[in-house]
């Protein structure tokens, strides 16, 4: 999953924010335009600037910005698992899986949006529409799952980040038998709570800039490396075994994972009606340099292929240039991922306390927040595993149980066809699936690092 392009949030609708600002409070607003919608639009969240909306090249520009980031790294060691048939195979069956949820979502959207007469809807209040003739006032409850879902991506998204950079402190640095890893991300708290109290999507916007180009740039390297060592793909085994499936199918899942800029981008597109082939585009530009990475990485580096790419380049100054230039990019990524879950739970948090000085109090939350998501990557720094341990038990949901789901329920007393119905549900027992046997063997699999390697 990517960095999100920032800028400004749009407030759309009539209805109150949770918490208005006044002049001796902050700049906190929180608007009750879903938190996913919300938090990913920073992607491209349109303020009422009069502008016309985004191009179809500046769509297209999005979702690639929107997909590409730290999943691609990891998805060598995913064809690893899968086998050099398999895994590119795969990965184009799970492509095609995801972008056929993202249309599920973005139809549901638009049938809801034109019924309510409203511009435009979130992933959660989607989900709380789809549930509203059957479970009333207790709808609600299908836009808490959905965020929940998203809070533990987020912070799983953080938490993985602080692993990778750690990872490439040590790996850089030669740090491996005289520093514990813990101990350098517990050294990385300090700045990343500093940064966590930016609470404005402007100024995230410049640290999203420099993750972009540290990202574009520290790609474009990986790519060449990767293309001058290419071996004979025949060396290696077309299929890995039934038990390396599932690790593949989390690690592809978290790769594949950004569904969550999809309304968003759908809503900020200047031709709606373009929209479906545009995100056919991107989604086909996405899986192309997935499949170039995750095969030749694999090919490049065989079964010694690591949790991302990086720790597997060369020792020398370019490449480390290269591995320190993603470890900024991650850094930097951490917080607009962190603002995510901040403006989805502050304003509950924040409305129960009845203190003056507000702001203070949020400095406080956004700190102990952040010390947890370094806690939890201090309690499994293992980069590979943790990928696939997020991937399955919370992505799955967002990127493929969910769509479906929602679309059966939206659909079902309007003429939906048996054979969408069948395969719907066809898809969510591959999410089920994927939920529980990637989570079962990615839990496995952390045990086993830390009896093996002792973290």
């Amino acid at each position: 999953m990517s960095p999100p392009v920032v800028s400004t949030l749009e407030y759309v609708g009539d209805k109150e924010p949770l918490i208005k600002p006044n002049d001796k409070n902050d700049d906190l607003e929180v608007s009750i335009k879903s938190v996913h919608s919300l938090s990913r639009a920073a992607l491209s969240g349109k303020l009422d600037t009069g502008e016309a909306g985004t191009t179809n090249f500046e769509t297209v520009v999005h979702i690639f910005k929107g997909n590409v980031g730290t999943g691609i790294l990891g998805l060598p060691a995913a064809v690893k698992h899968a086998g050099i048939i398999v895994g590119p195979v795969g990965l184009i069956i799970f492509a095609i899986i995801a972008v056929h949820c993202m249309h599920l979502l973005v139809r549901c959207s638009r049938h809801f949006c034109k019924k309510l007469n409203i511009p435009a809807l979130s992933y959660g209040e989607v989900a709380e529409e789809c549930c509203r003739p059957y479970l009333g006032n207790h709808s609600k409850f299908a836009r808490f799952v959905v965020n929940i879902f998203l809070i533990i991506t987020q912070f799983g998204f953080c938490a993985i980040y602080f692993v990778f950079i750690a990872n490439t402190i040590v790996e850089v640095s030669r740090l491996e038998k005289t520093v514990d890893m813990r101990l350098v991300i517990l050294a990385l708290a300090p700045a990343a709570i500093l940064f966590s109290f930016v609470r404005s999507l402007e100024k995230l916007s410049y640290l999203s800039f420099v993750a972009n180009v540290c990202c574009i740039g520290g790609l474009i390297v990986i790519l060449q490396y990767l293309g001058r060592n290419f071996k004979d793909p025949r060396k290696y085994h077309a299929f890995n075994g039934w038990s390396g499936l599932p690790r593949f199918a989390s690690m592809a899942i978290f790769a594949f994972e950004g569904i969550g800029v999809i309304l968003p981008l759908e809503n900020e597109s200047k031709n709606p009606e373009d929209f479906f082939w545009v995100l056919n585009i991107g989604m086909g530009i996405v899986t192309t340099l997935y499949l170039v990475v995750g095969v030749f990485g694999y090919i490049a580096f065989g079964e010694s292929i690591t949790g991302s790419v990086t720790l597997n380049l060369p020792d020398n100054a370019l490449y480390n240039v290269v591995k320190y230039a993603y470890a900024i990019a991650m850094f930097f990524t951490l917080f607009i991922q962190f603002y995510v879950p901040m403006q989805i739970m502050l304003p509950y948090l924040l409305a129960r306390f009845k203190v003056r000085r507000v702001k203070r109090l949020e400095y406080i939350l956004r700190a102990a927040f952040m010390m947890f998501t370094c806690l939890c990557a201090i309690a499994i720094p293992q980069l590979e595993n943790f990928i696939s341990l997020i991937g399955s038990v919370s992505s799955s949901g967002l990127a493929i149980i969910f769509p479906p789901l929602i679309h059966s329920i939206t659909f079902r007393n309007e003429g939906l066809s048996k054979i969408w119905i069948v395969k719907d549900m066809l898809i969510i027992l591959i999410g089920i699936a994927a939920f529980v046997l990637g989570g079962y063997f990615s839990v496995d699999d952390i045990i086993l690092g830390f009896k093996t390697n002792g973290h």
